[in-house]
């Protein structure tokens, strides 16, 4: 259960973060046409946010009821068929998700041997290097290697940090174009978000649209770094001048897979793009603050809206698909007879007889809720819910589903007063109790067989 649970948390987190990255998209294609390149840059790097907070499982679980904590094990918890789809699913994340674990350590493996197998940058190289920090306040120390066979320049790492460039480049002024392009991705933070891309890319493998999201991550990172070399440095570049240097020291073939580095460009393609993209700001009309102020407070709501809306789609899906697999539970499940049922209720009182586990597991009684709860119980062992406050006159409706489908169990509440009311039964059965005392209540399950046996049980308004 416990693996059942982190997958439903990731693919609804998944989930989210898709539907805002899609939203992005859209939004992103109506402020390149204002050149707006860091703003569309800014709201990228907030939709990450919603791949890494499970937002709609916080929603289900405070603001519908429809995911129970505990040992329950989430959201599937009171649906048998349910979980054992989930199960399966759950172990090929698994397998898929090692295997990414896997690819990652060999990839950081070979970076490792990428230093091992080039050479330490020269005087000329610290030099420039040492210069182009001065300019952009960098303390940090990035080392420069020089390898043979580079045809592409990069900066990689994440705690450190190193810049690999081609072993000959013989124009000065080459060389502090490339230096700078790097080091500006390091001011930017563009290698902490492809690190946190990367660890998305792991956990998410199932969702395409995830790489999508790594190579959007690239993309404008290079261009704010375009627009810095183009616009903004003190070297003042320009644009010719700067994608001439880009265009000499870019890959030949389309880069892939490369999520702990910053590449110059990674497709000829995609450098296309980015020259048009400089181009066109020297006649676009830009938006004004007080428009951007109110684009992005939009962009917020729209968001959050987005999220609630996953969250009450997916809380009704999951409520039909519960009634739907429960009812498929009752066709299959044992039939008994009249003799065997006593559906009218008794009282007991507590006593230090009785084996009593108190689960302390939360009992939500909002009219949405589905409190879902899953126990191995032992022969004559009683399990207990959590404390949940409940007002004379209430009522509380509570669902046994055994397992063997014949086992002989009871449930009831045990009230504030310390008096058990409840009822017996054989196989599926449910029983709704009106509360006579107001405070703190507990719904137990007992069972009654003299072998162990496993039980689900419901628990609602």
């Amino acid at each position: 259960m416990i693996l059942i649970s982190i997958f439903t948390v990731i693919f609804l987190t998944s989930l989210t973060g898709t539907l805002i990255f899609l939203f992005w998209k859209v939004v992103s294609i109506w402020l390149e046409r204002f050149g707006e390149i860091k703003l569309i840059r800014s709201l990228l790097y907030a939709t990450l946010i919603f791949y890494l907070i499970p937002v709609v499982v916080l929603w289900l679980m405070y603001g519908m009821g429809v995911v129970s904590e505990g040992k329950a094990g989430g959201l599937l918890a009171a649906t048998p068929l349910l979980i054992e789809v989930a199960r399966w699913i759950s172990v090929v994340w698994l397998v898929g998700f090692i295997a990414e674990v896997i690819r990652y350590v060999i990839h950081q493996n070979a970076r490792r041997q990428l230093i091992k197998y080039s050479m330490r940058g020269g005087e000329r190289s610290k030099r420039i290097v040492g210069e182009i920090k001065e300019q952009l306040h960098i303390k940090r120390n990035i080392p420069i290697y020089e390898l043979k066979d580079c045809k592409s320049p990069c900066i990689s790492g994440f705690l450190k940090y190193q810049i690999f460039i081609p072993e000959k480049i013989e124009n000065e002024e080459e060389l502090k174009i490339i230096l700078e392009h790097e080091l500006r991705h390091y001011v930017q933070g563009d290698l902490h978000m492809k690190e946190i891309c990367a660890w998305i890319v792991r956990i998410q493998w199932f969702n395409p649209f995830v790489h999508w999201l790594v190579r959007q991550v690239d993309i404008w990172g290079d261009s704010v770094c375009d627009l810095y070399m183009c616009y903004g440095s003190s070297n003042c570049w320009g644009i010719e001048r700067y994608f001439d240097v880009v265009i000499k020291y870019s890959a030949t073939k389309k880069i892939k897979g490369s999520y702990g580095r910053m590449d110059m460009a990674r497709s000829r393609k995609e450098l296309k793009r980015r020259i048009v993209r400089m181009k066109k700001l020297k006649t676009q009309k830009r938006l004004g603050r007080a428009l951007t102020a109110a684009l992005v407070l939009c962009f917020a709501l729209a968001s959050a809206v987005t999220s609630l809306a996953a969250g009450e789609g997916v809380g009704n899906l999951y409520r039909k698909a519960y009634e739907a697999s429960m009812e498929q539970t009752y066709e299959a499940s044992y039939e008994a007879d009249e003799t065997e049922l006593n559906t009218e209720e008794f009282t007991r009182e507590r006593d230090g007889n009785m084996e009593i586990v108190e689960t302390d597991e939360e009992v939500n009684l909002d009219q949405k809720g589905v409190n879902a709860y899953t126990w191995d119980l032992e022969a004559g062992v009683i399990y207990e819910t959590g404390l949940f406050w409940a007002s004379k006159g209430d009522t509380i409706a509570v669902t046994m589903n055994p397992s063997p489908k014949g086992a002989r169990t009871g449930v009831g509440l045990d009230q504030p007063n310390g008096i058990l009311r409840g009822v017996t039964g054989v196989g599926v059965y449910s029983h709704t109790f009106t509360v006579s005392v107001t405070g703190f209540h507990r719904v137990y399950a007992e069972n009654l067989e003299s072998k162990d046996i496993t039980v689900a049980v419901t628990v609602s308004r």
